[in-house]
């Protein structure tokens, strides 16, 4: 790929001129362009002129360097930037920022050095300092100038032109901050986004209407009876040169129209049929465009000849807050050619029209008219209007008027004489007439909403067919209303009202009579309606009082606010087949309850024979029922009430069972699921309670044998809430079994055959201990009661069956008898262990030990754990046996005897309580338990020297 050093540093200058405007990115556009600087000076000094090389130079002193520092540090670090060619700075640009970093900070330190040293910093009227002034934060520019290195080596790699690459690039880091929002209507195509710059490598189907030039790859492809697919690129003589044809010149030419020279130029030497053949733009040349005037961004921006002018205003970000969108031009030599951006906007094809050619310049002038319109308009914004468009036209371009416009009065402000005024437009008369108003730059139209609500209409509501508002021409009377609304035939005409609102917004109602109105059309009856009026309209049933029946009970479907009137004529009888008549456990009577329709709360309670009514319908037995009737029919089972007896003890299914007739001692032990098999046959029991009319209850009890088909000798039967206890057989138990565990003959599970048996039985049952039972650890872990582990001592229950820990044993015990065991485990805490032993040695803060015979705790901790340390408290000092048992340290007098240590024990050391810091001014309280306790210790040491002294005398 072919580079050009000018191009390149002239779009290196235009990015730095351009950047330099932002805050933000100038930092890094100095860095960027100090270090092209350098590497193209080198190579080619005929590239930048004098002036650009000296602002390198002064950039360079500005930053306190010396250029010849700079290029004799960077050839330390193995950098020639004689040699450098501008592909390889990306490369290299991490180790140029380095380097200018630290000649940076050599230079900062040396001037901290010989600044005189700093005063005490003074203090404000608050006593306090003044604020530190913040420090320099990381060096930004050279981060974000490595970022825009790396895109742009990525966009190459990608197949883009470095010259596209760096556009692209600067256009970006000019976009990173958000351009402002459109203030006239047009810019948003820019300031949005709307369009976009298209790249030569992108797959765009340019358009017939794409000139051709030179640089333009294109791709002609035959595909029939002859084969042919070869790219070509239009020399800078503006043709082409297929193999064995003569030149074919493109340069200037339409790419539809070069299609159909191309077809005709090789249907001379292939054959081919016309669909057949195919021409397509592959890679579309580079240009230079320039932008100036008021946009955003201006100068010299690279990028695809497809792209036209419109895009090309992209690049730039658009006409800035100053610049037209309507008298653009676009120059190329001696021809301008007027780009209207809202031509654009209403036909996109325009945009064909302005494809560009390599150095055409885009020039952006001031907007010479623009105006303002709000109101009552589809897109209320500013605009610009260009040459005689007036008002006509800017209503055109803000989408037309609103349904809702005020056309009788717009309203414009303008500047006249230095003053603002306001003028008056009669908007219907101009477009009536066709005419058209001149508007000025600046002006403000101002088109009003009709505020107003609808007004001419009438209301109609009620009992008609078609209720809702009606429009009130010129003397429309109520008669005329009611034939709009068309009366329902529940429709009450005697008694409607017609709501009247005046202009005061005061209300009147007035009541009228719809049948005389109707009868007399046209009369003084017939009102004439108002504006705003509402005829209201009631049926009927609005003034009739509704009732309903409901029948409940023993019918087979209960009815439940039946509609009934007071003229209904419904008896008893038609009541009940109304519900579908009696259920089997009705027992013929009823009871109505009445309310008095005077006061609802005031009811009263008819008591009916329902039976007499179906018997006798013309009795009196089958009365009329009225309004709000509830009529319950009663149920036999209302009466009766639901007896139950009680089966427990020892039967399958033990519960309350209902109560049957004639219900035998069998029948209720066959619904409680038979008798267990521990059931005492020879001793059930029934209880019975006797109840007697007035008199007290008493309870009887019956003790009954069955056989095994649960018959008793003679029959028994079962009376309403009998309870019946069926007694468990004396003694009765299955085997309970423990188990027992480790060093015995005969490990296994046990059945206690006795209810005392001990732990001593059936060890001995197990064939005693073995060779290697460790009796000392023995264990007895009971499950019953969920209790867990149990202190033994199975060698003193087996020394002495009379032993406290010759344990009775329960169901789900377990005995466990250890191997013996010959080590001794030490807690490290408290221990001086830490500080001396090595740590392999302890695990899990243990220490194991050999077990030496008669040795007791405080042997063992002084022998492997170092001895005590300084939080260790002697007296504490405790030993586990392995059976669960703990000893502890005896005190007698001033000595201490601590506990003996058998194998398998774990010996700890307690700690010295932790004082408790007394806060300042607290009191300790007194101590008496502790008084009391040195009290009884003194006069202890008392009397063992009393007892001396007199056995000394009686030596």
């Amino acid at each position: 790929m072919s580079f050009s050093f000018a191009r390149l540093y002239h779009k290196i200058g235009q990015f730095f001129h351009n950047a330099s405007r932002n805050k933000r990115l100038r930092g890094m556009s100095l860095l960027l362009f100090l270090i092209f600087s350098l590497c193209l000076s080198a190579q080619n000094p005929s590239a930048p002129s004098p002036a650009v090389q000296e602002q390198a130079k002064r950039e360079i002193q500005r930053r306190g360097l010396d250029e010849n520092e700079v290029r004799a540090r960077l050839l330390q670090r193995g950098i020639d930037m004689d040699k450098v060619t501008p592909e390889q700075l990306p490369q290299l640009q991490n180790t140029i920022e380095e380097v200018i970093k630290e000649l940076e900070a050599e230079k900062a330190s040396q001037t901290q050095k010989e600044q005189p040293p700093a005063t005490k910093p003074t203090t404000t009227d608050a006593g306090t300092k003044p604020p530190e002034s913040p420090k320099p934060s990381e060096d930004r520019a050279t981060r974000v100038a490595r970022e825009r290195s790396e895109a742009i080596q990525q966009k190459v790699k990608q197949g883009v032109s470095i010259e596209e690459a760096i556009a692209e690039e600067m256009s970006a880091a000019l976009a990173t901050d958000s351009l402002p929002p459109a203030v006239v209507y047009g810019q948003h195509l820019f300031r949005e986004k709307s369009l976009s710059v298209f790249r030569t490598t992108n797959e765009v189907k340019p358009p017939d209407s794409y000139v051709l030039s030179s640089g333009d790859i294109i791709t002609i492809s035959i595909f029939g009876a002859s084969q042919f697919d070869s790219q070509f690129e239009i020399s800078k003589d503006g043709n082409i040169a297929p193999s064995g044809m003569p030149k074919i010149f493109l340069k200037g030419v339409r790419l539809g129209q070069a299609r159909e020279l191309l077809r005709s130029r090789f249907a001379q030497f292939y054959r081919f049929a016309p669909e057949q053949f195919a021409v397509s733009l592959t890679t579309a040349r580079s240009i230079t465009v320039n932008i100036f005037g008021e946009t955003v961004n201006y100068g010299s921006f690279s990028m695809s000849a497809i792209n036209t002018a419109f895009n090309a205003l992209v690049a730039a970000g658009g006409p800035s807050d100053l610049g037209t969108v309507r008298n653009i031009k676009v120059i190329r030599g001696r021809e301008s050619k007027r780009l209207d951006i809202y031509e654009f906007m209403n036909n996109p094809a325009v945009q064909f029209d302005f494809f560009l050619e390599d150095n055409d310049i885009i020039h952006v002038p001031v907007a010479e008219r623009v105006v303002s319109i709000r109101g009552a308009v589809r897109r209320p914004f500013r605009y610009e209007l260009a040459g005689a468009e007036q008002l006509v036209k800017l209503l055109d371009f803000a989408g037309g008027l609103n349904a809702n416009a005020y056309r009788e009065l717009i309203q414009v402000q303008r500047f006249v004489n230095d003053r603002q005024v306001l003028l008056d437009v009669n908007l219907k008369e101009i477009l009536e007439k066709k005419q058209d108003f001149a508007l000025l730059n600046g002006d403000i139209v101002e088109i009003r909403a009709i505020p107003s609500p609808i007004e001419n209409t009438v209301s109609i509501e009620g009992a008609v067919e078609l209720p809702g508002k009606y429009a009130l021409t010129e003397a429309v009377r109520l008669s005329d209303l009611v034939k709009r609304g068309v009366l329902r035939p529940e429709a009450r005409t005697d008694a409607a009202f017609l709501l009247r609102t005046h202009t005061d917004n005061t209300t009147q109602l007035l009541q009228l009579d719809l049948a005389e109105v109707l009868a007399a059309p046209g009369t003084d009856k017939d009102l004439l309606l108002q504006p705003k009026d509402v005829l209201t309209i009631y049926s009927k049933g609005r003034y009739t009082d509704l009732s309903s029946i409901s029948i409940v009970g023993a019918v087979r479907d209960s009815v439940v606010n039946y509609p009934y009137t007071r003229d209904s004529s419904l008896t008893l009888q038609r009541a009940i087949l109304l519900a579908g008549g009696l259920r089997p456990d009705a027992n013929g009577m009823g009871l109505i309850t009445r309310s008095n329709l005077n006061s609802v709360r005031e009811l009263e309670y008819l008591e009916v024979d329902i039976a007499a009514a179906f018997d006798a319908p013309e009795s009196p037995a089958n009365i009329l029922l009225q309004p709000f009737d509830r009529l319950e029919v009663m149920s036999r089972s209302t009466f009766t009430d639901t007896a139950t007896i009680k089966v427990s003890g020892a039967v399958r299914r033990p519960g309350e069972f209902v109560y049957g007739n004639n219900m035998s001692l069998r029948e209720a032990l066959l619904l409680a699921g038979g008798l267990k098999l521990e059931a005492a046959r020879n001793r059930v029991d029934v209880f019975r309670v006797q109840i007697r009319d007035n008199q007290p209850t008493r309870v009887i009890v019956a003790t009954l044998q069955v056989d095994n088909n649960f018959v008793t000798p003679g029959g028994f039967a079962i009376f309403p809430y009998d309870e019946i206890v069926v007694r468990t057989a004396p003694e009765f138990d299955f085997q309970r079994f423990v188990e027992v565990q480790g060093e015995v003959r005969y490990p296994g599970r046990y059945a206690l055959l006795g209810d005392n048996e001990t732990l001593s039985d059936v060890i001995l049952r197990a064939g005693s201990l073995t060779s290697e039972a460790f009796a000392e650890g023995a264990s007895l872990y009971r499950t019953e009661g969920e209790k867990g582990y149990v202190v033994t001592d199975l060698v003193e229950a087996l020394r002495n069956r009379r032993s406290l820990h010759n344990h009775i044993l329960k169901e789900g015990d377990i005995i466990t008898v250890p191997k013996r065991e010959d080590l001794v485990s030490i807690r490290t805490i408290n221990t001086r262990a830490a500080e001396i032993i090595s740590a392999p040695l302890i695990a899990n803060g243990l220490i194991n030990s050999a077990y030496t015979p008669r040795k007791r705790a405080d042997w063992y901790v002084h022998q492997y754990a170092a001895g005590f340390g300084q939080s260790a408290k002697r007296s504490r000092v405790t030993v586990e046996q392995p059976n669960g048992k703990i000893n502890h340290t005896r005190n007698h007098l001033l000595l201490k005897r601590y506990p003996k240590v058998t194998p398998g024990s774990i010996i700890t050391v307690g700690s010295k309580p932790v004082k408790q810091k007394k806060a300042a001014g607290e009191k300790k309280p007194f101590d008496w338990d502790k008084a009391f306790t040195q009290i009884l210790s003194t006069a202890a040491t008392l009397a063992t020297v009393v007892v001396a002294v007199a056995a000394i005398r009686r030596n």
